[in-house]
């Protein structure tokens, strides 16, 4: 029962004076409105979930996809095949103008001796089928190691476009559809990725500012009193604006535990799929640790939009 000489419950009258604007008081009061509005609150927690589930799924196919480019862009060679009958002389004109183009890391000289040796070693004891070949059909080439920033389809196709007007070039060869396959995949889950991450992130601000607006109007009585005695805004504000924080970390933290729970359920195979190229079994910590921070002040951004607007 209440003093009337002392409008506010006996409960929140001691030592407000000297811990009322502190973290814990703050904390407090959060998960007291948490508790009263426990299954509207338990809902917004499991659509916050939901969404940032759906952006960790993206983050681990573009971590993965990443590491996939890099990969391939470390071990990215072309071939340029010379036309017969070049004189040393003409060989080592086109070594030099190879050598001066932008993106190229090593050129190393392939003759047609050395060509055939290693198509034999490619065969693997079926080196018998080449018995009958007569003349060596292959052709002398250049490998061509490329620099790693290179390792792009379009950078590709002008660099394999360039080589060919050289003199003595005869064609120019490299993975063509594979590199532009996963370049164009990486993209699209890149541009993509953000483009969901950014709409589901809109979302989970709209989740959490209708659960602060629910605790809002349930204490808008107290609120009142706080605002005729002389509470700050900052006072008023605080329960409410770390109430849609925790709202945020604790819907990310399910959304990550559910993902952890999932990714380790998957058959192995589908895991190394899955695996980054150092071989991490998950999203680094480092990715972890950023999404938590991210959907707790998304959380925060929510709580702030209506306790921003409805305080006014």
């Amino acid at each position: 029962m209440s003093d009337p000489a002392h409008p506010l419950p006996r409960s929140r009258r001691r030592g407000d004076d000297v811990k009322g604007y502190g973290l814990f008081y703050y904390i407090a009061e959060a998960f007291r409105g948490l508790r009263a509005h426990r299954v509207v609150n338990l809902l917004a927690v499991s659509s916050i979930s939901m969404a940032m589930l759906i952006v960790g799924f993206f983050l681990i196919v573009f971590f993965n996809l990443h590491g996939s480019v890099t990969t391939i862009g470390k071990q990215l060679e072309m071939s340029l095949y010379l036309k017969d009958g070049l004189t040393r002389h003409e060989r080592e004109y086109v070594y030099s103008l190879v050598k001066a183009v932008p993106g190229v890391k090593k050129v190393t000289h392939l003759s047609k001796e050395e060509a055939l040796r290693e198509f034999r070693k490619e065969l693997k004891g079926q080196d018998a089928l080449l018995k009958d070949l007569g003349e060596n059909p292959l052709p002398e080439s250049f490998e061509i190691a490329i620099a790693q920033r290179y390792a792009d389809a379009d950078r590709l196709e002008a660099m394999a476009k360039q080589f060919m007007k050289f003199p003595g070039v005869e064609d120019v060869s490299y993975g063509r559809q594979g590199v532009t396959v996963l370049t164009r995949l990486f993209r699209l889950f890149t541009y993509g990725g953000l483009a969901v991450a950014l709409l589901l992130g809109v979302s989970v601000v709209f989740i959490v500012s209708n659960s602060v607006r629910l605790a809002l109007y349930s204490r808008d009585k107290e609120i009142e009193l706080m605002q005729w005695i002389g509470a700050s805004r900052g006072f008023i504000q605080g329960p409410f604006l770390m109430e849609g924080l925790l709202l945020g970390t604790l819907g990310t933290g399910l959304a990550i535990g559910i993902l952890t729970g999932l990714y380790y359920a998957l058959p192995q195979e589908l895991v190394l799929f899955l695996t980054g190229p150092k071989g991490l079994d998950f999203l680094p910590t480092e990715v972890v640790a950023y999404m938590m921070i991210g959907g707790g002040l998304l959380g925060f951004a929510g709580g702030l939009v209506t306790v921003g607007r409805l305080l006014d």
